[in-house]
């Protein structure tokens, strides 16, 4: 898997691999792929390979649960990641509006003087 491929197109790309080995004559047991699957994740997955050798028996276990136990993964790191980076700033901008009233020259030169500080 490479480092900037999602769980999903890292998935179409191996099921690829796989039926062309199947139109070869080459059947491959579905215990057989998900453990190759597990071996190719990078290693910044290994807890969650872990996690999932430990807790699950590779025999019975479906392909589809594989790919939604990782996709689900992939899910929360990206969540993690969004909270992580700073937010951008944001600028609030005032609109004036003109008014009639003699106290706009006195209310500028009041902001004129705060600006200047």
């Amino acid at each position: 898997m490479k480092h900037v491929e999602s769980i999903q197109d890292m998935h179409t790309r191996f099921t690829s691999i796989i039926n062309e080995l199947h139109s070869l004559g080459e059947i491959i047991p579905v215990n057989k792929r998900i453990r190759k699957i597990l071996a190719v994740l990078p290693s910044s997955w290994e807890s969650k390979v872990d996690a999932i050798n430990e807790a699950h028996d590779l025999e019975i276990m479906t392909m589809n649960d594989l790919i939604g136990n990782l996709k689900t993964r992939e899910l929360k790191k990206q969540k993690d990641l969004e909270r992580q980076e700073p937010r951008k700033e944001r600028k609030l901008v005032l609109k004036a509006a003109r008014s009639d009233s003699s106290d706009d020259e006195s209310d500028m030169a009041y902001l004129t003087k705060c600006s200047i500080r």
